[in-house]
């Protein structure tokens, strides 16, 4: 059995015959999603994979065509050759394998996800304690990043998903009993990395809600400030109002300890609406979460 690597150019200039091979190739240049396509000698697949090096940039994408004899790979990106590499047995492998070897490569693929979402986690847990100190000025902009992050992983472990089981639904006839069971094998851990995905956004909507907790406390305590502010010249304002409207025979006002006086009431004014708000609570500092 045949294992081949090509370019697109080359696969459409082949000699051999290869069924729906522009329909194959065009797939690949539009491709949108990973999918897979079935055919009576064979089918052909669509691998969209975020490239974990940079979950923000464009996606990795690599194609197979699995026939009676051979599997084609497209592979520019190269994403599935390196997968390859690391398992040398696959090169004396057995007519009718085909499906075997496009497991090995599946399992390849995600064989090492599960560190990586460790990490991210990690990552997010530090971005809890530094929200609990103080969040920085540019954290929704972080946040924003992690769930964009999260939610590619999330729509390519569930598109993954639905490959695997289009595959075991419309060739698991042609699957031999060890290969059902690494196909269900499969199924299941590419559902874990989805649940893990999943727990992974919970955390950071509620990440998301416990800053905007902090910046709602934030503002309650400047807007409480403020009116500890104004209450408390409000009514010396209002003495200021009437002294300045310089009526005859006001008290105090010819007097010349008059100014004085003022200026103690002021204070003792001051004091009782300190002291008030002290005993009230609401000149005690914040007690960081």
């Amino acid at each position: 059995m045949k294992i081949s690597f090509m370019t697109k150019e080359e696969f459409l200039t082949s000699l051999s015959e290869y069924p729906y091979k522009k329909l194959f190739v065009k797939s690949l240049e539009e491709a949108a999603y990973c999918k897979t396509e079935f055919f009576s000698e064979g089918m052909f697949g669509i691998l969209k994979i975020p490239d974990k090096r940079n979950l923000q940039g464009k996606f990795l994408i690599a194609a197979y065509y699995v026939k009676k004899g051979a599997i084609i790979f497209l592979d520019e990106d190269k994403v599935i050759h390196p997968v390859l590499e690391k398992r040398k047995e696959l090169e004396d492998i057995e007519e009718g394998q085909e499906l075997g070897i496009l497991l090995t490569v599946l399992n390849g693929l995600i064989e090492d996800e599960v560190p990586y979402l460790q990490k991210i986690e990690e990552k997010i847990t530090e971005l809890e304690d530094i929200l609990i100190v103080q969040p920085p000025r540019d954290f929704p902009e972080v946040l924003m990043r992690f769930r964009r992050a999260m939610t590619r992983l999330h729509g390519f472990y569930v598109q993954l998903l639905d490959v695997i089981e289009e595959i075991q639904g419309n060739l698991g006839e042609r699957l031999s009993e060890e290969d059902e069971t690494g196909w269900k094998m499969l199924a299941s851990r590419v559902s874990r990395l989805h649940g893990y995905t999943e727990n992974i956004r919970e955390n950071l909507l509620q990440l998301h809600e416990l800053y905007q907790a902090q910046i709602d406390i934030s503002q309650n305590e400047i807007m409480t400030i403020l009116t500890i502010v104004t209450t408390i010249f409000l009514p010396l304002s209002l003495l200021a109002g009437w002294y300045g409207m310089n009526f005859p025979n006001m008290p105090l006002l010819n007097w010349k300890y008059g100014y004085l006086t003022v200026i103690f009431i002021t204070l003792i004014i001051i004091a009782v609406e300190v002291r008030y708000f002290r005993k009230k609570g609401y000149l005690k500092k914040r007690r960081k979460m």
